[in-house]
């Protein structure tokens, strides 16, 4: 690996952990920001004998869309650990570099899109 191929791929794993970091740190914002209004909202319309907002249909749905985005920050963890011993950003199928433009949108992404489209075929 020459000189310059060491640089790009050092500014392409920095350029990675941040589009993970920034996520993360979206998706916590979110999640916080969701369940302080769920408790806002609880405190203002919880009356004797009902329970809460999770027991209302918007509560389930909002408790259910909390759920999905703790789901995604725990993938976008594993994809901080990974990044961290350098399994990141690599296909686990051919081994290249997965595109930025396919981190950006899955973070989480294992494979490129080639082989992801591959193994979703041979998953039928």
């Amino acid at each position: 690996m020459t000189r310059e191929d060491r640089k790009e791929s050092e500014a392409r794993r920095a350029q990675i952990l941040a589009l993970l970091t920034r996520r993360r740190d979206e998706l916590i914002a979110r999640i916080r920001r969701a369940l302080e209004e769920r408790q806002e909202e609880s405190l203002t319309r919880d009356a004797p004998g009902s329970h809460g907002w999770a027991a209302a249909p918007e509560g389930s749905l909002s408790l259910a869309m909390v759920q999905q985005q703790e789901r995604l920050l725990a993938q976008i963890d594993g994809a901080i650990r990974r990044h961290k011993i350098g399994a990141y950003g690599r296909c686990i199928d051919c081994g290249e570099d997965i595109e930025i433009a396919r981190l950006t949108a899955l973070p989480f992404a294992q494979r490129c899109a080639e082989c992801q489209g591959k193994w979703e075929s041979r998953s039928r």
